[in-house]
């Protein structure tokens, strides 16, 4: 297939790659000369130490309308939101907190990181090839926090109120209690959110079948969503002596979600949905000056669904309650010990064992007499176990150059499946003279699919039209990647990266040849394969302006060989444009304006072709009452073209999809108290829950 090369250059738009549906069905898965405008004197915002690239992000949106960690993070160069998550260029980032492993969902790290005020955090490391001893692999955003009371006093607090309207509206009301003294420090947490969501989605589908027979199925679904949700942590340390804590965290939270759905077109129908989940989870963890660190955690996830549908399809009619129900429960233990040894040598070691039980249900029952396809009720337990043994060294042969290299053996096992495999990295660091930086990396990876996507689970969807189903020999993916990262005068940054990804899973629809039906399933394919560039150029006017440029060019190659009876081999350049602008529009009051956007040409995802799109994001800060309060206000996708509407015409394949896109504006108004600096916590790993 003939690669054509889309070059792009805009002026701040911006977009997501793709819309999320409330039902788990869409898509899971997208030298000239450089501006010296230099300032005498001006401090990095960047420097290289090791084998990390340290932001001094406070002072990176200090001028800028942002009044949370997870926006912040959105201005470090090279890293943008897709498919609702953060990545690295266009490849995925894992964000940890002090240090410590945090992995979670999307939606999970968006809250937690939108709860933390950037004036919290002391300094932000990226990582493009993480050692094993950081138990964490491929490329990192280290979030380090400040620890210290600034002003002495014991008892600091935050309190937060938002408001968000795009067709419909949300709220949110957090608090934060911080008590220090002495070697105990105490930290809790409360947030509620409650509101309204409005969306719809129009199919088109183009279905062939083996009889000859050729039908056009066109449906309009409206999803109305009233939901609520409570998050909650209490957290105690105590600090023996330097370098010597003792830590007991609580985490908790609870959600419901009341939808209910009408589907009207060549599918009449109606479904309505009741969902809670609740999560409990207790860890502890031991840090001793020797370099030893230990740790164990206990995690309790409850998510049961009711669902009621009713419709009448071309082949018949569904009259179905629905009773899908998971628990999952995880108990992690680990154990690293780090040296430093004379001579610049250092070494290091640890083991890290995780085991899952995943018990779900899906449960079908008859509300009426039912024409359609009969589904069948299943209930499943998925046992896994997870040992990882690492070690790793690094050496300092002089100022400009070090070396860190480390190796993990990882063993997988599940009934249907268990292996082992090794997982190298490698870091070069190279840096000729002050503000410049060469790294060289290799590392490797393995990602392993969601627990719901594993089972033999049917769930029906646009009326029962769509399938979703369940694929309980999914594998784990492995991918292999290599990078040179360059910094030149603290300032610009230019990126090249190759990765090659066996065993590369993701959902994608197909039309059914034997029956009116299209069924999404999560497959592994052969390979993905990617390669990229990225420029981050910074460019300062005067006291009035601060814009950052970043360039993003991606060749991308998928090849599934076994998709059904039309095996796909498709590869895609895709160009992505961000521009980001703040403008001080006064200092007395200290009153800030941002401008940002990106955009990004066609790309694809397996048989999917996912249309250009952008978008221009508009907010306005004002800090006052001694820097205590800030009220913010903000229109984000105002010209509404965020959303993506994906296609598929690929070997007799025709589905077509237009998403509901709205602008969403609101405020936020923020007080701090008694010096507050907010301590976060370690976050409950919820990446692979339903």
């Amino acid at each position: 297939m003939k690669t054509s090369v889309l070059f792009v250059v805009a002026f701040a738009i911006g977009t997501h790659v793709m819309a999320q549906q409330s039902d788990s069905l869409r898509m899971d898965s997208i030298i000239h000369a450089l501006p010296e405008v230099m300032v005498k004197g001006e401090r990095p915002v960047v420097k290289a130490v090791g084998n990390k690239l340290v932001y001094d992000l406070p002072r990176l949106v200090e001028n800028k309308a942002i009044d949370n960690v997870y926006d912040a993070l959105q201005q470090l160069p090279g890293v943008i939101k897709m498919n609702g998550a953060l990545q690295l260029g266009a490849l995925p980032v894992t964000v940890i907190l002090d240090g410590k492993v945090s992995t979670m969902t999307a939606e999970q790290l968006t809250t937690v990181l939108q709860s933390l005020p950037p004036s919290r955090v002391e300094r932000v490391e990226v990582m493009y090839n993480a050692p094993a001893r950081m138990q964490v692999r491929g490329a990192v955003i280290n979030v380090v926090l400040r620890h210290d009371n600034a002003d002495g006093s014991p008892l600091q607090g935050e309190v937060n109120l938002g408001y968000r309207q795009d067709h419909e509206a949300a709220f949110g009301e957090r608090a934060t209690l911080l008590y220090h003294r002495g070697k105990w420090s105490i930290d809790a947490m409360y947030k509620h959110s409650h509101g309204k969501s409005f969306s719809w989605l129009d199919d088109r589908s183009h279905h062939a079948l083996d009889d000859g027979s050729v039908h056009d199925v066109n449906t309009h679904e409206v999803d109305r969503v009233r939901s609520h949700g409570d998050d909650y942590r209490l957290g105690v340390d105590y600090d023996m002596a330097e370098n010597h804590r003792l830590s007991l965290v609580y985490t908790g939270s609870y959600s419901r979600g009341e939808t209910h759905q009408v589907i009207t077109g060549n599918v009449m129908g109606t479904t309505d949905i009741d969902g809670h989940s609740w999560l409990h989870n207790v860890r502890m963890d031991y840090a001793a000056p020797i370099g030893l660190k230990a740790g164990v955690e206990m995690t309790w996830y409850h998510a049961p669904e009711a669902q009621l549908l009713a419709s009448t399809l071309p082949t018949g009619t569904l009259d179905y309650a629905v009773d899908n129900d998971q628990r999952v429960s995880r108990w992690k233990a680990f154990l690293a010990q780090d040296h430093t040894l004379g001579h610049g040598w250092g070494i290091n070691y640890g083991a890290i064992y995780t085991t899952s039980l995943n018990r779900s249900r899906q449960i079908y029952t008859s509300v009426a007499q039912t024409t359609g396809t009969e589904p069948e009720s299943s209930v499943t337990r998925q046992r896994e176990d997870v040992v990882n043994v690492y070690g790793g060294f690094s050496k300092t042969f002089s100022s400009k150059l070090s070396v860190e290299a480390s190796l993990a053996a990882e063993y997988y096992h599940r009934p249907a499946l268990h292996r082992w495999r090794l997982y190298p990295t490698l870091n070069l660091t190279y840096q000729p003279a002050e503000g410049h930086y060469l790294q060289f990396g290799l590392s490797s990876d393995r990602l392993y699919p969601d627990y719901w996507a594993m089972t033999n689970f049917i769930t029906y969807s646009n009326g029962g039209y769509n399938e979703v189903v369940g694929n309980p020999d999914l594998r784990p993916l492995t991918d292999y990647k290599a990078q040179i990262v360059y910094v030149l005068k603290n300032k610009y940054q230019f990126v090249g990266w190759f990765q090659h990804t066996d065993d590369y899973f993701a959902q994608t629809p197909y039309q059914r040849h034997d029956r009116l039906t299209v069924s999404y399933k999560v497959l592994n394919f052969d390979f993905q394969q990617q390669a990229g560039l990225m420029a981050a150029v910074p460019v300062k006017v005067g006291q009035w302006l601060d814009s950052r440029l970043s360039l993003i060019g991606i060749w991308q190659r998928e090849k599934n060989s076994r998709f059904y009876d039309i095996p796909f081999d498709r590869d895609n350049v895709m160009t992505i444009v961000r521009m980001n602008n703040t403008i001080t529009l006064s200092k007395r009051p200290d009153i800030t304006l941002s401008v940002d956007g990106m955009v990004h040409t066609r790309g694809i995802q397996a048989i999917y072709d996912l249309p250009a799109s952008g978008n221009l994001d508009l907010s306005a800060r004002w800090q006052f009452w001694q820097k205590r309060a800030v009220l913010k206000v903000y229109c984000d996708d105002l010209f509404e073209t965020s959303v993506i509407n994906p296609r598929i015409d690929y070997m007799g394949q025709s589905l077509r999809m237009d998403i509901s896109c709205y602008r969403q504006v609101g405020v936020s108004f923020t007080y701090r108290f008694g010096g507050y600096k907010e301590k976060q916590r370690e976050e409950v790993d919820r990446s692979r829950f339903k």
